[in-house]
């Protein structure tokens, strides 16, 4: 008699957001079970109330994930963001954004090694942007913090190795979600567009395909990397 594989699960943070709900769909069309963390509770046994930023939450992760785990890979999809730049910069809204988009990453995976939360070895992947490489105007902060987590996945790939670990990131440029469509112009939407002769912008799929080909059995050696979800945009203009 054959037995049963056990599904490879997947924790998924910021798994409510628009990315995030697409890499869960993703993981999940491949056989996946995808825990999410999020801030709010959930009646839902595959969401997962907790917030590593919390002391007070942290000291019962035993019991937390007492079903759940261990995680054959962990992808961080939450984050902030903000609007500012050195003329409107505000030191508490800074660092409020610091521990959302860099700490928070750092606290939830010291907790989830140090708790054996976590398969040897696994895969870690991190969204981060575009904008961790190149500038644009009025995102002084995020951009800051999106430049901190180079710093992270480079200096974790040499950590994780002892484990087996491989740990990568994600940089997706302007993608076609509602939010992109609210927060841009018309015309910056079409400056995107054109910028390469795909015409379009970077779709949630582009995306997800990308994490899930990191995160899953057919990844052996890569880590430390940054693949960039932006159809060229970064590197490539149209004359």
């Amino acid at each position: 008699m054959s037995l049963k594989k056990e599904m490879p699960r997947l924790l998924l943070f910021g798994g409510n957001g628009t990315i995030g709900r697409s890499i869960r769909t993703k993981f999940q069309a491949h056989g996946w079970e995808v825990i999410v963390i999020t801030r709010e509770s959930s009646q839902d046994k595959n969401i997962i109330q907790w917030n590593p930023l919390d002391e007070n939450t942290n000291i019962e992760i035993s019991t937390i994930f007492e079903k759940t785990s261990p995680f054959d890979a962990v992808c961080w999809a939450q984050g902030m963001n903000l609007s500012d730049d050195i003329y409107s910069y505000d030191i508490n809204s800074h660092m409020e954004m610091y521990m959302a988009n860099v700490v928070y990453i750092l606290n939830s995976l010291n907790i989830l090694l140090l708790s054996n939360a976590i398969k040897k070895p696994a895969k870690f992947c991190v969204l981060s942007s575009i904008w961790q490489n190149i500038s644009r105007q009025n995102k002084l902060s995020y951009s800051i913090t999106k430049s901190a987590l180079q710093g992270l996945v480079l200096s974790l790939s040499n950590d994780l190795a002892k484990d087996g670990h491989l740990i990568n990131a994600v940089l997706p440029g302007a993608t076609e979600t509602p939010m992109t469509r609210a927060n841009l112009s018309r015309e910056q939407i079409s400056k995107i567009e054109n910028s390469t002769q795909f015409g379009r912008l970077a779709a949630l799929d582009d995306v997800s395909n990308s994490v899930f080909s990191l995160c899953s059995e057919i990844n052996t050696g890569i880590t430390g990397n940054f693949v960039t979800v932006d159809l060229g945009f970064s590197n490539v203009r149209n004359i």
